[in-house]
């Protein structure tokens, strides 16, 4: 019987360890989602702005670099600004809530 109340305890623990990771989860998410992360390409010609959870908030294009490129090239700039944006955000978010409960090892 002790052996049982043993595993009875092993068992708490580790729920309560998972929930704990979980309360850190939730803060760490919404410290991040009120983060504003940014990227910008061809010397700030294109600027986007995105918070921690991925919603876009601005996207700033430089008037002067219509005058210069086609439609397919800016549809190509704004692609590839995203994709930027989009990865600093992950490795931002990596950074931050990797170390709960080894995410990022």
């Amino acid at each position: 019987m002790a052996k049982g109340a043993k595993g009875l305890l092993i068992s708490d623990n580790i729920l309560g360890q998972m929930r704990q990771m979980q309360e850190q989860l939730k803060v760490a998410q919404k410290e991040l989602e009120k983060e504003e992360i940014s990227a910008d390409i061809r010397g700030g010609a294109i600027k986007i702005t995105f918070t921690g959870g991925q919603v876009c908030k601005t996207i700033q294009i430089d008037p002067a670099l219509l005058e210069n490129v086609d439609v397919a090239t800016l549809e190509n700039l704004l692609v590839e600004v995203t994709n930027k944006a989009l990865d600093k955000i992950r490795k931002e978010t990596m950074k931050k809530l990797g170390p709960i409960g080894g995410l990022g090892r």
